[in-house]
């Protein structure tokens, strides 16, 4: 059984003991994300977009704005695509090779 921490570990060794409160467990769906930065930060807004009408404009709504330095976006990009190599190779339907190959989902 969960005692409801993450253990992680840094590059160097050092054990992390991550908490996640309560109110953040059942997480957020997002579709959508529009990246953008600056010199100093990079900002992402994971939307979620509406589908279940036929309109040429979609209706969407921000669910989480994530802001990151360059650094930690570097080391994001490096682990999910590790993680995306490994999921694909074991997990994934066909289905999800072309999604991967064109980069879709995302906005830059």
């Amino acid at each position: 059984m969960s005692d409801g921490n993450d253990h992680e570990a840094l590059p160097d060794g050092t054990e992390l003991q991550i908490r996640m409160p309560p109110e953040l467990e059942a997480g957020v769906w997002s579709n959508f994300a529009v990246v953008r930065h600056s010199p100093y930060e990079f900002a992402v807004d994971f939307v979620r977009l509406d589908f279940s009408d036929q309109q040429s404009t979609r209706r969407g709504v921000v669910v989480q704005r994530v802001n990151m330095s360059p650094q930690f976006v570097e080391q994001l990009i490096n682990a999910l695509s590790e993680n995306m190599s490994k999921f694909a190779s074991n997990l994934a339907p066909s289905s999800l090779e072309s999604l991967e190959d064109s980069g879709g989902g995302a906005e830059t």
